[in-house]
């Protein structure tokens, strides 16, 4: 017995002393935890006892009984046992999981519609579904998620098995997780591979270190295996799942990049004016001594109607898109409207809107990405854009968000706001009644909640996870909505000073750096009736003063660069295309990632708008790819590395060859 004690605790030190070199963070809570229980500060929960059939388990000091209640060491052997290669069997997945016939591939060429992911994947996707199937067998696991600890015994049992290079270990139970030092070494475990902690992680600070784990090797996203400890271990899994669904490639996918590569410039062709996105908040601006009141569509908005319709007035307006329908039904007149998605279908949101009247004294603030449907209903001279995703003015700042709300915040604090009341941007579910979006958004949706049994969990738009609430504890929300949520902390913590203050009026997500404030004790007596038309007229005068007009000689220069860089990347392509005989694994491999670091321009510190494209674009497929070379039992591999090589060769160069003919015809018309 003293042989067993001097061992766990030799073994226990060497793992502190591997956290402290390797994981300082984790580390740190290490050491925390162990100097209160040395001190009696903190009574165990848990205590290790070694058993008489020569095993260790866990006693739960409440109850007086064992977790595990078994030998151990025959539990870690049955659940390395059950792991095997199958890609049907204990996997998250992180691809778009639908079926692509032939027709399919030939009816989506022929729409040519770029909006489409499948635009330049659908061939890719066709022909990996048509050699391989869910019942195949993987040749190696390269990434592996661990979700519970325990002891940690069936991780070490289940490493030696399937020797996997990248590992997800997440345990919320930092006691627990703590004993597992004691039977484990984790530096071996190390050993030629790496090993990503999750332990006692808030829901924020687990996105983040999966989202890591997740980016390493994302050649091998497309199944990633997984052990539970214990079955309710299944509400990690779903998260997992959420995030990996919540990625930006698959929520802003390279077809929507280069939709917006290809649109941006006509705008400024045409001769709008574009406002530049400079952070300078401690300027004086007409939006910087009025309240402001940021409108978005979400469900607060209709649940506050009658408080917006008596308050009106006293706030200078600024609404996205999406809100206008309910505010042209509340008689609630927008100052400034700011709309940034691309999609053509936007001009629902005007419908049945008298255009003229409603907003015959109001700006508008499109993104340069806008479809040209939106500003053919608006006067130019109501219209000011400013360029978001791709960066053709030269000098000019490209706001980002996944979605308006979180950016027009953005907009308005860069625009010279000091006070800001955030009203509908909830990026949460009504928690009464589970909606989406107030009643009058073209999307408004209500979701339910899933099923334990289901996989409901894994479809984004529909996925329902929680959230902290701003007036409530938790409030429910989805990945699309958790996307803008760290969007809007990112952008908020980049803006944040002491010249401004924002008020979160809605019963939605709690958001960073904001005042939760319930309207019934908002007390809007104090501020004055505005003058709007003076204030309107302030405004337009100060966006015509920073604004800019036409593409000047810095612009065409950037230009010309960013079509230098494309038709470099070209020539590789079509240089690479004529030489594509790879002989085996790894010179597939070597001739793969030598293309990828110069699509992706590694090799130079400046990222061209069309390697951000290429970079979103290689994420999607690069799994379909990789998950054909490590099927299991694949005839003929050589044949296939050349087949799915070519096909993927020709469909960058056909995102390529679109990109430089239609910047060339910008180039054109600049010259007339």
């Amino acid at each position: 017995m003293q042989d067993i004690e001097e061992k766990i605790l030799n073994n226990f030190e060497n793992n502190i002393a591997y956290f402290e070199k390797e994981h300082p963070e984790l580390y740190e809570k290490l050491s925390i935890l162990n100097i209160a229980i040395n001190d009696g500060s903190y009574e165990e929960k848990y205590h290790l006892e070694y058993l008489d059939d020569n095993y260790f388990d866990i006693l739960e000091v409440s109850s007086d009984t064992y977790l595990y209640n078994r030998n151990t060491n025959e539990h870690a052997k049955e659940l390395a046992k059950s792991v095997n290669y199958k890609k049907n069997n204990s996997v998250v997945e992180g691809f778009y999981n639908e079926n692509i016939t032939f027709e399919d591939v030939q009816n989506i060429e022929n729409k040519k519609n770029i909006r489409d992911p499948l635009y330049a994947t659908a061939r890719i996707i066709n022909y990996t579904q048509s050699v391989t199937t869910k019942n195949d067998e993987m040749d190696e696991l390269v990434k592996y998620i661990f979700c519970g600890v325990g002891l940690g015994l069936h991780i070490k049992e289940i490493i030696q098995k399937i020797n996997p290079y990248l590992i997800f270990i997440t345990e919320d139970n930092l006691e627990l997780f703590r004993l597992s030092l004691f039977t484990i070494n984790y530096k071996e475990l190390a050993t030629n591979r790496i090993l990503i902690y999750s332990i006692m992680h808030n829901s924020e600070e687990f996105s983040i270190i999966f989202n890591y784990f997740y980016k390493q090797a994302y050649t091998h996203n497309h199944y990633i295996k997984y052990t539970l400890l214990t079955e309710s271990e299944i509400q990690k899994v779903k998260t997992i799942q959420q995030l990996m669904v919540s990625s930006s490639h698959l929520t802003f996918s390279y077809s929507v990049r280069l939709l917006e590569l290809l649109r941006a410039p006509e705008y400024i062709i045409d001769n709008y004016p574009f406002l530049p996105m400079e952070v300078n908040t401690s300027r004086y601006t007409p939006l910087s001594d009025q309240p402001i009141l940021l409108i978005a569509s979400g469900p607060s908005l209709r649940n506050n109607s009658k408080w917006l319709q008596d308050n009106k007035n006293k706030f200078i307006i600024i609404a996205v898109l999406s809100s206008v329908q309910t505010l042209y039904k509340l008689n609630v007149k927008p100052d400034i409207v700011i709309h940034m998605d691309s999609s053509p279908v936007s001009t629902a949101h005007l419908k049945e809107i008298d255009i003229n009247t409603f907003f015959k004294n109001t700006l508008f603030i499109l993104s340069s990405v806008v479809s040209k449907n939106v500003p053919f209903f608006l006067k130019k001279d109501q219209i000011y854009f400013v360029e978001s995703s791709v960066s053709y003015k030269k000098g000019f700042k490209v706001l980002i968000g996944p979605s308006v709300g979180e950016v027009s915040y953005g907009i308005s604090v860069i625009l010279g706001a000091k006070e800001i009341y955030l009203l509908g941007l909830d990026l949460a579910l009504d928690p009464k009644t589970m909606k989406t979006h107030s009643e009058d958004h073209v999307v408004s949706t209500e979701l339910k909640e899933d099923d334990e049994d289901s996989m409901y969990y894994t479809s984004f738009a529909f996925a329902i996870s929680s959230t902290k609430g701003n007036f409530i504890e938790e409030i429910p929300t989805t990945p699309v909505f958790n996307s803008s949520i760290e969007g809007f902390n990112i952008i908020s913590s980049k803006l944040k000073n002491g010249n401004h203050k924002t008020y979160n009026l809605n019963n939605g997500a709690f958001l960073n750096n904001t005042i939760p404030l319930h309207i019934e004790n908002f007390n809007t007596d104090n501020l004055e009736t505005l003058n709007k038309a003076k204030k309107l007229n302030e405004i337009k005068n100060f966006f015509n003063e920073i604004s800019e007009i036409s593409m000047n000689e810095n612009d065409i220069k950037n230009l010309n660069l960013q079509i230098k860089e494309a038709q470099r990347l070209l020539n590789l392509v079509q240089l690479t295309q004529k030489s594509n005989n790879p002989s085996n694994y790894d010179d597939y491999l070597s001739q793969f990632y030598e293309l990828y670091q110069e699509l992706l321009n590694l090799n130079q510190d400046i990222k061209y708008d069309i390697n951000k494209v290429m970079s979103s674009y290689i994420q999607l497929v690069v799994s379909y790819i990789f998950d054909l070379i490590n099927t299991k039992n694949l005839t003929n591999k050589k044949n296939h590395y050349k087949k799915i090589n070519k096909i993927y060769l020709n469909q960058i160069e056909k995102i390529l060859d679109l990109y430089l003919k239609t910047m060339n015809v910008y180039k054109m018309w600049i010259k007339k």
